[in-house]
């Protein structure tokens, strides 16, 4: 196997070492290697990616997310999941991540799953346990968690050394 190495991923690497302050890579792909070495800026001199920073502008309040409704894919009778919640089922108030089952329809022993469109906390049941539902029928609301910056996750570069 020959491992090449494109311009466009030396450009690549060398912007996100210039970003994170790495002096020196060593890479190996199969019998392809690739160092790469940075200059560095004297001491005492922050890199300009540190140096310029803008004074972040107060932001205008974001509207609160709107609930996100799950809905009836298919006619059947209508089962909360049974795992992956305090209560043994979704509760109003229970916690729930995008991609997690939180309960199915039966139609005919076929079951068709349902899972969360989006993280956050379920607001409302609209459907009891077992009851019969038609297609399109709400079940129930998920409010989504309000999203966050870069800067307000944490995910900011590591500072100058």
């Amino acid at each position: 196997m020959t491992a090449t190495f494109q311009t466009t991923d030396v450009d690549e690497l060398l912007s996100l070492m210039e970003q994170w302050g790495v002096a020196e890579l060593h890479l190996q792909l199969g019998d392809a290697t690739l160092d790469l070495v940075r200059a560095l800026a004297p001491a005492g001199t922050a890199p300009a990616a540190f140096a310029a920073m803008p004074t972040p502008e107060p932001e205008a309040v974001a509207p609160p997310c709107e609930p996100v409704t799950i809905t009836a894919p298919v006619v059947g009778v209508f089962h909360r999941a049974t795992r992956g919640f305090p209560h043994g089922a979704p509760q109003p108030g229970d916690q729930v991540q995008a991609g997690q089952l939180v309960g199915h329809i039966e139609l005919m022993h076929v079951p068709t799953d349902l899972v969360s469109p989006a993280s956050g906390h379920i607001t409302t049941l609209f459907v009891e346990d077992g009851a019969g539902v038609e297609y399109g029928q709400p079940l129930m609301a998920i409010q989504p968690f309000e999203e966050v910056s870069e800067d307000e996750a944490g995910m900011l570069p590591p500072p100058a050394r």
